[in-house]
């Protein structure tokens, strides 16, 4: 009959060593797993998002704009700041819409739009800052030349412009008639920028609507010919900036309704 061993068993310590190393990578791989599903999950729920204090504006601009000389950045950059609810905006838009058009497609300028909300009401379901939101949807999908379909909406809209405000389904249709469709419901209904425009007076320091900005500095909008003189003197005279095009005309109100004969 064998003896048994009265040898204590061996310990190994280095097969001990790696058990607890495997342990502490799983444990750490775990960790690390868990942290990045949730950093996902807080991408996907908050990235689409533009968060108040950004000062985010849609910059128009032709590919033969005027340069600085040796430099990328346009010789001339008009910052238009507005509100789509702003009636002075809308008269601003009948007046010098069409010059700054001119501007852009003749390559003086590059223009920045910011468009603010500070007109919202309960009346209008804050219907400056879902306007506004629009505007930037539509710009984030228009991939035309010189965003020519966002400068087609953007005219519609002033256009359309009711105390009330427009209707989420209203500014959907009036950017497929302008030509921008692929992802422009979706980011309206989202309400993908309305944080970034209820923070957008504030970032840029604006407190009236329409403002203007030339080059960062504020200038004092009197005449569509006056701004074209302006925009000259900086960058020399570019061909078809001789004369503003001209203001067209308002349309008639429309008439009365005839008085419902005496009985």
């Amino acid at each position: 009959m064998a003896k048994s061993s009265k040898r204590p068993a061996k310990y190994d310590l280095k097969a001990a060593d790696r058990k607890r190393n495997l342990a502490v990578q799983i444990g750490l791989t775990a960790i690390v797993v868990v942290f990045a599903v949730g950093l996902v999950f807080y991408i996907v729920s908050n990235g689409d998002k533009r968060q108040s204090g950004e000062a985010q504006a849609v910059r128009v601009e032709t590919t033969s704009v005027i340069r600085e000389e040796g430099g990328e950045q346009p010789k001339v950059v008009l910052s238009i700041y507005e509100d789509f609810l702003c009636p002075h905006c809308a008269q601003f838009e009948a007046a010098f819409g069409p010059t700054i058009n001119k501007l852009v497609n003749s390559g003086a300028v590059a223009v920045d739009y910011y468009m603010l909300g500070i007109m919202d009401s309960p009346a209008s379901q804050n219907g400056s800052t879902r306007a506004a939101n629009a505007g930037y949807c539509v710009a984030d999908a228009d991939t035309s030349p010189a965003k020519e379909g966002f400068r087609r909406f953007h005219t519609a809209l002033f256009m359309q412009q009711q105390p009330t405000g427009t209707p989420d389904d209203a500014m959907i249709e009036t950017a497929r008639q302008a030509g921008v469709t692929e992802g422009v419901a979706e980011c309206i209904n989202s309400g993908k920028y309305n944080d970034m425009v209820g923070g957008l007076a504030e970032a840029t320091g604006i407190t009236a609507t329409p403002s203007v900005r030339i080059n960062g500095e504020d200038y004092q909008q009197s005449t569509p010919q006056d701004l074209i003189a302006k925009v000259t003197e900086i960058v020399g005279e570019v061909p078809g900036l001789d004369s503003a095009p001209a203001t067209p005309a308002p349309a008639p109100a429309p008439a009365p309704p005839a008085p419902a004969p005496a009985p």
